[in-house]
Order: C-alpha cells, then structure tokens, then sequence
C-alpha cells in the first residue's frame, strides 16, 4: 500500500469533499424542488383627463373596467357602459356635460410608459416619437397605409420610402399591429 504524507491526504480530502458539494449541488440533493417560475405581471396603463378631479395616467395590475377608472379618478360621466375593460394606453375624456370619450394615448406617452405603438392607430405625431423616423417618414407611413389599407405584419413597413431593414430593426421593438382596432 503507498504510503502519503499528511498534506497530500489533507489534498485528497478536499477534492473528494469539493466533488462531493459540486454533485450535491447540481443534482440539488438534500433541497426541495425548485418554485414555479413567479407570474410575471405586466401592469395596464389608463389616461384620465378632462372634468376630473384628479386626472392622470393610473396603473391597474389587470384590465381595469371603465367604472373602476372613473372611480378612481374621481370622475362622473354618462353614455357609456361603465362594464367595458379597458386594455392598456386607453385614454378616458370627459367633457364638461359628463360624456365619456374613448381613445388612446399620445405616441411619446405610449413610449415612455414602455408600451408599443399601433401601427394602424398611430398619427403622424405618433409615429414621430420612434427613434430614427421623422415629420416626413412619419407622413409617408400615414401615406402608404391610406393607399394600401392597415399594416398586415410589422415587415410591411420596408415598403415605405425611406424604411430598410436598419431602420426596421430599430423601430420594431416600439409598435405592434393590434388585432382589433378600437
């Protein structure tokens, strides 16, 4: 039998001690199973304005229906019905008689609040608020989508004059195509 001297039975030691915590580790040994992933929530943004008493983008964890938002804001109105959700960047205005109006928020506002920008829906000044697209392609966006109708698929856009691939890639992460169209 060979015979080892004290520090190299002291270096075995700890690599057997070190193979054994990097098997116990990875095969999580001796640890309850790991947690579902947590549910991401992602929070709904809803603009009040108008004759109020306290107008303001308000954060919902789910779709808020339009009494709760009115509620929250403090607000009063007529002409709608108070049950219908409301889906992210949706723009409440009540005029001063109290009639609700339905719409979105401003492109630049969308944005910033890290919510995308509907192809279909968005103006010219909308569309201005992506980085790289300016008054005049924000006009030829407008332009080609009164002559061929709504964008069918965000790649549609590399028809526009003056959209190529680069600036496609730039801008995709900040509009989308929504399905209906409020």
């Amino acid at each position: 039998m060979p015979h080892f001297s004290r520090s190299q039975l002291g270096v075995m030691l700890l690599l057997g001690a070190a193979i054994l915590l990097i098997w116990a580790w990875r095969g999580n040994f001796g640890l309850p199973p790991a947690a579902p992933p947590a549910r991401t929530l992602t929070p709904v943004f809803v603009e009040v304005a108008g004759k109020v008493t306290q107008p303001g983008v308000y954060t919902f964890p789910e779709a808020p229906t339009l009494a709760a938002v009115l509620s929250q804001a403090g607000a009063t109105a007529s002409g709608k019905p108070k049950g219908e959700k409301l889906s992210s960047g949706s723009k409440i205005v009540i005029t001063p008689d109290g009639q609700v109006h339905l719409g979105r928020m401003d492109g630049p506002q969308l944005l910033t609040l890290g919510l995308a920008l509907d192809l279909n829906q968005a103006t010219a000044g909308d569309l201005e608020a992506l980085p790289g697209i300016g008054p005049v392609i924000a006009q030829r966006i407008i332009a080609y989508r009164q002559a061929h109708g709504p964008f069918k698929k965000i790649d549609d856009l590399l028809q526009v004059s003056g959209i190529g691939p680069k600036k496609l890639t730039q801008i995709k992460p900040y509009v989308s195509i929504e399905a209906k169209n409020n």
